[in-house]
Formats: C-alpha cells, sequence, structure tokens
C-alpha cells in the first residue's frame, strides 16, 4: 500500500445558515463553480463558503469539536466488520481495497440517517396533526415504516393535548443565537398536565405545572438502535436543546422575545429502530424530559463550546468583516 495514500479524508462540509433581518435561511450547499454550478448542480457548504457570506454554523456544527466516544467506537467496529466480510476484487492493489472498505463501513450510517430523517418526518406530521399518508407504507431497511414508529406514537398521543397540535410554523423551524449559532429545532409540543405521567415529569425535572394548562416544551427527536433496557441519552442531546431552547427568543421573525426560557422544558423523544425493541425489556420509545439544572449548566458548557469552535476555526461571524446580513 502507498504510504503516500489519503484513504479517510477529513470531511469539512457541514450545516451553515444565514440570519436575515427579517428571517433565518439555510445554507446547507452551494452551487459549483462554471458549468456544472450553471446546470444546477450544488455540492456541500464548506468554511471557505461561510466565510464569504458571514454565515452562521450549526448546533451540532459547534458539537463536532467534541469527542464522542460512542460514535468513534461505532465507526471503528464497522471499519473493522467492512474489512472482514467484503470480498476482494481480482486484480485491485491494496489502496483500492481499503477504499471500498471505507465505503462500505459508512453505508450502514448513511442508511440509519435515511431512516431517521423518515422518522422525523413522519414524527413531524403525527405532532401537527396531518395524516402520514403513503409515508406510512415506506419500506425503510426492509421494515414498514408504520410498525417502526408506532411505538413514538403511542407516546405522542399519550402524553399530548388531542386538540392541541404543533402549530406548523414550529416544527422543524430554524433558530438563531446572537452569539453566532444557528439550527434546526425539531418542534415545540404541547404536553397534556392532565395527565399522571406529564406531571411526574415536570415535577422530577423541576418545572412543576399549573392545573388544567398545558405545558409547551421544546423537543428533539432522536432514533437510535439500541438492545438496552433504558433509551440512551447522550451529553450532546442535552447540549443541542440547551443551545436551542436559549436562541429562540432571539431569533428573527418568530417573535418569541418575550419568551421565559427557565420556564420552558426541554425533552428528547426518542424511538428504538431495533427489529428487537419492546421485546424482553428492551426499550421502545420514551419521551425525556431533562432537568432544569442540568439545561442550565448545559448551556453554560455550550457557550464555552462556541468559544473554543471559533478559536480552532479562526472564525467568528459576528466579527467577519464580509458579514453582509440579507432581508
Amino acid at each position: 500500500m502507498s504510504s503516500t495514500a489519503n484513504i479517510v479524508r477529513p470531511n469539512s462540509a457541514s450545516h451553515w445558515y444565514k440570519v436575515g433581518e427579517k428571517k433565518v435561511t439555510s445554507f446547507h450547499t452551494v452551487p459549483y463553480a462554471g458549468k456544472r454550478g450553471a446546470n444546477g448542480e450544488t455540492r456541500k457548504t464548506t468554511l471557505r463558503d461561510a466565510r464569504k457570506v458571514g454565515a452562521f454554523p450549526s448546533v451540532t456544527n459547534v458539537l463536532s469539536i467534541l469527542h464522542k466516544e460512542f460514535l468513534e467506537a461505532y465507526k471503528i467496529n464497522q471499519a473493522i466488520l467492512a474489512s472482514l466480510t467484503l470480498p476482494r476484487i481480482d486484480g485491485e492493489s491494496e489502496d483500492e481495497f481499503a477504499r471500498r472498505i471505507v465505503g462500505d463501513s459508512k453505508e450502514h450510517a448513511s442508511s440509519a440517517a435515511r431512516l431517521g430523517s423518515s422518522i422525523h418526518e413522519y414524527a413531524a406530521k403525527i405532532l401537527t396533526g396531518e395524516d402520514p399518508g403513503s409515508l406510512a407504507f415506506e419500506v425503510v431497511e426492509g421494515r414498514n415504516l408504520l410498525s417502526i414508529c408506532e411505538p413514538m406514537v403511542n407516546v405522542i398521543n399519550g402524553l399530548t393535548p388531542a386538540k392541541r397540535k404543533t402549530d406548523k410554523e414550529f416544527s422543524e423551524f430554524y433558530v438563531a443565537h446572537n452569539m453566532g449559532f444557528a439550527g434546526t429545532c425539531d418542534a415545540l409540543v404541547w404536553l397534556d398536565t392532565g395527565v399522571e405521567r406529564v406531571q411526574e415529569m415536570l415535577n422530577a425535572a423541576g418545572y412543576g405545572y399549573t392545573e388544567g394548562k398545558h405545558q409547551l416544551a421544546v423537543v428533539d427527536i432522536k432514533s437510535r438502535g439500541s438492545e438496552a433496557k433504558k433509551a440512551p441519552i447522550y451529553e450532546t442531546d442535552l447540549l443541542q436543546l440547551a443551545a436551542y431552547l436559549n436562541a429562540i427568543p432571539q431569533t428573527v421573525g418568530l417573535d418569541m422575545d418575550n419568551w421565559n426560557t427557565s420556564k420552558v422544558p426541554v425533552a428528547n423523544l426518542l424511538l428504538n429502530t431495533s427489529p428487537n425493541a419492546g421485546e424482553g425489556g428492551v426499550w421502545s420509545s420514551e419521551l425525556v424530559i431533562h432537568h432544569k439544572d442540568d439545561v442550565d449548566k448545559a448551556w453554560e458548557a455550550f457557550t464555552c463550546l462556541h468559544k473554543v469552535w471559533t478559536w480552532m476555526k479562526n472564525y467568528d461571524p459576528l466579527t467577519e468583516t464580509t458579514n453582509k446580513p440579507e432581508a
């Protein structure tokens, strides 16, 4: 194998947003230069592209500087499995085989990402009171999406008021903080405080509840394949939600500047995509409301991470001279 071969290359592409005077817009892709761009082809936005327009990094972009042990272990495991199971092609070089191993090892993650996108779309329809329609019969990874999502739908229907759904304006909507970051929040969800389980969760999380008054919460949806008895929660889940919570009242166009973030709970709506979900004690779907004190600590930590990110990238959209807000 060539000692100079770059088999695995760093991925510099990530999500970005433009923050104008009236609205936030996505800046995830840019046109290719030359004829490809003229034909409508695009590529993923890079830091170099973002500098030109003063784009804000996404919350997940900021969090990407963290070392994630579970994710790294997953990548290594997938690479090992690919190297052990991928058949060789006659005549291919070591470099060519290594590149095929890398490509094959990423396929499982790509498939999981496609399933995750479908689950997000399905959840959005349920939360807003829409009929999933043909989406319910979509087959992903050989399984019907309706059956995969059924446990999540049961959680939603059991914890939210039947007559008060998520406003479409607050389903998969953009948020941006004047610190210099942005993102896509999955949903603002009404919790039914008449349900005993909701009362217990709100009390345990330090928020309490008002009798006869539904509670609005910032919710992020996560799909995870797991054989565990309890839904896995990672530090980045809370960091992400804390960032969205504090960005909402500062987001142009939302008219939420009077929002009291200290009184709004944040939660993860989790769905287990494992075929064994719900069997033998394996968790299936759950709404996890994070404790108020943990949210405050996570927000403090995220602000520090953002400072480290701007230092590492040598880029702060608030001080970039090329930053030109759009209407």
